[in-house]
């Protein structure tokens, strides 16, 4: 799956945003997953304190929904 294909450009921002490097290319579903769980990871290192956790589940919600579909 190429991810440019799947996402808009604000959601391929959120996922730089999250450390990760995405490239024009066509993604392995191995690939995908590490993509996910670095985002997971992302998330979780954030305060609790302020609902930032919550807040930045809700961005990512739509992300997490098309990789969970792969």
């Amino acid at each position: 799956m190429n991810i440019y294909d799947k996402f808009t450009n604000s959601e391929i921002t959120l996922i730089e945003q999250a450390g990760i490097k995405i490239e024009n290319r066509d993604y392995t579903n191995a690939e995908l997953k590490i993509v996910e769980m670095n985002i997971a990871e992302y998330i979780m290192n954030h305060s609790s304190k302020n609902s930032e956790i919550s807040k930045l589940n809700v961005k990512y919600d739509r992300i997490f929904r098309v990789l969970d579909s792969i």
